[in-house]
């Protein structure tokens, strides 16, 4: 569920983008066929579909574009956040001609960690379902099983990690990588489980997909001090495991959909937007059912 739209028709483009607001938010271009033609963001509306038309009068993509646009419609967001995640959603589900990023991606595999008996981490290629709970820490995100596989052995090439305690070769006793001083020695007792697990950690680290740290689906809540007129003081962004599922004008609209986990489908582009939102502190957390305030565990910490 989104706000409703402002509509802005082009009679005359010098008229109407002088007409265009100047809040941040969230723009689209139709032709004249009502073909959806591109979707954009902005914290500035006016400023930014004023550079789209700068950038068409050269010849190429952005000509292309510009020239069939007759309509544009405008949506307003409370910040830079809602407009983010608005377009994103909007990119996603209404397949706009001209944008070729965000697309929906298709199954995806993703590294889990498991313990060995002598408490060495070993990565397990798993199925990256879109849908379901983040319950518990993922590493990176894979095409195939031969993706996972060959990315775990370059690492343990680079790292000098122990393909043995990695469960990625058979046998006893010092491994053959070893041997060729390959392998820093954790299958011969030089190096500690905690030692190996340590380093395994940090490099997969970068790719790391947090699992959800709440007990349950939240509000982020957005809010200007100083809106512009037609522009909203305040929005709600539903959020449960990384999963956006709506922006809201008042908290009480999205408590039902808070209780529907079936729409919970996680989108990586999405998470990448929260996770930055939530390390930057400036979003109120309220809990979607009781709404009282939550802690953010993520303000300041440096995850991907």
């Amino acid at each position: 569920m989104m706000p409703e739209l402002t509509n802005v028709t082009i009679t005359s483009r010098e008229k109407t983008l002088d007409e265009l607001p100047t809040y941040s938010g969230v723009y689209r271009f139709f032709s004249d066929a009502s073909t959806l033609l591109y979707v954009g963001k902005s914290v500035d509306i006016r400023a930014r579909v004023n550079s789209h038309f700068q950038e068409g009068r050269k010849a190429g993509r952005h000509q292309r574009i510009m020239s069939q646009v007759t309509r544009i419609e405008t949506q307003p967001t409370a910040g830079e956040v809602g407009a983010l995640l608005i377009e994103n959603a909007a990119i996603k589900a209404e397949t706009p001609l001209y944008n070729r990023r965000q697309r929906q991606v298709r199954k995806l595999w993703t590294v889990h960690l498991q313990r060995s008996n002598d408490n060495f981490l070993q990565p397990v290629a798993a199925d990256f379902s879109p849908w379901g709970e983040r319950a518990k820490d993922s590493y990176g995100l894979f095409h195939n099983r031969r993706h996972v596989d060959n990315t775990i052995r370059r690492h343990a090439k680079d790292q000098g990690l122990c393909l043995r305690m990695l469960g990625l070769d058979s046998g006893k006793g010092p491994c053959f990588q070893y041997q060729l001083k390959r392998c820093d020695g954790a299958c011969a007792g030089v190096e500690s489980a905690e030692e190996h697990n340590g380093r395994l950690l940090s490099v997969l680290d970068g790719d790391r997909i947090a699992a959800w740290p709440f007990a349950g689906p939240l509000f982020l809540v957005e809010r200007n001090i100083k809106p512009l007129p037609q522009q909203p003081s305040e929005q709600f962004h539903l959020v449960n495991h990384w999963s956006w599922l709506g922006c809201f004008s008042n908290p009480t609209m999205g408590q039902a959909i808070s209780k529907d986990s079936s729409q919970t489908v996680f989108d990586r582009d999405a998470y990448r937007m929260l996770i930055s939102a939530l390390r930057k502190g400036k979003l109120e957390l309220l809990d979607a059912t009781s709404l009282q305030p939550v802690d953010n565990p993520m303000l300041g910490r440096d995850v991907n």
